[in-house]
């Protein structure tokens, strides 16, 4: 059984971060995003934008923004990562929104996803809502099983040119 330890993200974490951040997306978003931007994801370009949000973490953290990394302790590896936060819509169904989590499809099926999605929100804010890949059978089904339901509300992205859908936990 492997052990896994949460912590905030920090300098140092960029490289891991980012390049695990390619391998997750061009896993588990094939045929459900553009294909072509899939493709065209490369590491370096995740490694600069990770650089970005820990440089800016503490202001973040100063707005309610938790951003964690989920580490393999066998090898200090990152296999994971979540963002929770304040809602970015207008008109939110909740007072905190998952804005993202992402887990190495090697360490699915390991309850580590369960435990990001948990710190991200912070464990005391039951309530929170967000957005997934609305082909993405997987992640409905886990956010279901977590306590999180389809609202009707839809929304495309053309950045991806990906459907989503909103889930929402009350």
């Amino acid at each position: 059984m492997r052990s896994y330890s949460i912590r905030d993200v920090r300098p140092g974490d960029e490289h891991q971060i980012g390049t695990a951040h390619v391998a997750i997306w061009k896993a588990t978003y094939a045929g459900m995003m553009n294909g072509a931007k899939l493709d065209a994801m490369r590491p370096a370009h995740r490694i600069e934008r990770w650089e970005q949000i820990i440089a800016h973490r503490d202001e973040s953290s100063a707005r309610g923004v938790r951003t964690r990394c989920a580490i393999d302790v066998a090898d200090s590896g990152v296999v994971g990562f979540a963002t929770g936060g304040p809602p970015r819509d207008e008109n939110p169904p909740a007072p905190r929104e998952l804005w993202s989590l992402n887990v190495l499809p090697e360490h699915h099926g390991t309850g580590i996803a369960l435990a990001l999605m948990n710190d991200a929100l912070g464990e005391d804010t039951p309530a929170a809502y967000l957005w997934v890949a609305a082909a993405n059978e997987r992640a409905v089904a886990f956010y279901r099983k977590n306590g999180f339901e389809l609202d009707g509300e839809a929304r495309f992205d053309p950045t991806w040119e990906c459907h989503e859908a909103r889930m929402v936990r009350a």
